[in-house]
């Protein structure tokens, strides 16, 4: 099978569609069997972020492709379900990855291709994704926007992309795209106040919601004696100032330690535009004006997370994802298999 983008014989209508759309098409019925165009297009997308954060989760390259291309696999089959992302999916393909990685975990057959920290039947804890305390706001937050925003804070603040990327993701001209970024991260705050409440441990913390909302816009510097006392004494509210603080570049790391935990840093680290923002800080700004390019870098030691390699969509793993005979025995919405 051809490479998917750009040798297919769609790749100029492919490059015209949202990631919505090429998730229509992968979901409209077409005879027997689905549309694989659609199913290359959102790989060829997605696949060089996928492999990376795979990458951080286990000991070999092979073993990253496998993993990434079983995410693949499962959204994919998940969308000829009608479940799944629509027009998010890049967070959702990277905490796929870390939904099997833990299944591996738990396989002897598996165990060994994870990363060191990964491992360890004994501890289940230790391999399976949990929700840090201190961001359970913002992961809260996050899952309760509208997917196109989310889909524009993950590319926009966490991987640091030009607004040019998520417009073409969501189908939008870069203009309407920053408007609509302005307009998701006021929302996105407002859901963390709205969280902080929700998961109020106790009534004071109601009380205190508005004040410390007001207080940490402001500085969080000089807060009111009340206010200082109960943050000293409440976990909940003191997590929650720490998380209300969305100045500078944090929205982005907040939002990647609340969707991937412990590996998030190590993936933030390996965005190329936050990469070359740390190079040339007088050149680049936070967010670089194009879409990122790769240098093939060495697996270094597993005594840390690792860092990136280069790594494209192998032809393997476009077979293997889109092969007909992957997705013939899928029941979708509406037929008479599977009821």
């Amino acid at each position: 099978m051809d490479a998917p983008h750009p040798k297919s014989s769609h790749a100029g209508h492919q490059r015209d569609l949202s990631d919505e759309e090429l998730t229509r098409e992968v979901r409209k019925p077409s005879g027997n069997q689905p549309a694989h165009w659609s199913f290359e297009e959102l790989l060829a997308r997605h696949w060089q972020p996928v492999v990376e954060y795979a990458e951080l989760c286990t000991v070999s390259d092979q073993a990253a492709g496998i993993l990434s291309s079983a995410a693949f696999t499962r959204l994919f089959v998940g969308a000829l379900r009608w479940s799944g992302p629509m027009a998010v999916w890049r967070p959702e393909l990277l905490v796929t990855v870390d939904r099997i990685a833990a299944e591996w975990a738990d396989d002897p057959r598996r165990q060994a291709s994870l990363h060191p920290a990964l491992r360890g039947r004994d501890e289940p804890s230790v391999a399976r994704p949990s929700m840090p305390e201190n961001r359970r706001l913002v992961y809260q937050a996050f899952q309760r926007l509208p997917e196109p925003a989310r889909c524009l804070l993950w590319h926009a603040e966490v991987e640091a992309e030009g607004l040019e990327v998520p417009a073409t993701l969501l189908g939008l001209t870069p203009m309407t795209a920053a408007a609509q970024l302005e307009s998701s991260r006021v929302r996105f705050r407002a859901a963390c106040v709205a969280a902080h409440r929700d998961l109020a441990a106790y009534e004071a913390c109601l009380r205190f919601s508005r004040l410390l909302d007001v207080s940490v816009q402001r500085g969080g510097t000089h807060l009111v004696p009340d206010l200082q006392r109960h943050v000293a004494d409440c976990s909940h509210c003191r997590y929650a100032a720490e998380q209300l603080d969305h100045s500078g570049d944090r929205v982005g790391v907040l939002i990647a330690e609340a969707v991937l935990d412990r590996a998030a840093r190590a993936y933030l680290d390996s965005r190329p535009a936050r990469r070359r923002a740390r190079e040339a800080p007088a050149v680049s700004g936070p967010y670089g004006s194009s879409s990122p390019r790769y240098g093939a870098r060495p697996r270094p030691s597993h005594g840390s997370w690792p860092d990136t390699v280069d790594s494209a969509p192998p032809l393997s793993a476009i077979g293997m994802i889109s092969s007909p005979t992957l997705f013939s025995s899928v029941p979708r919405r509406g037929s008479c298999a599977g009821r």
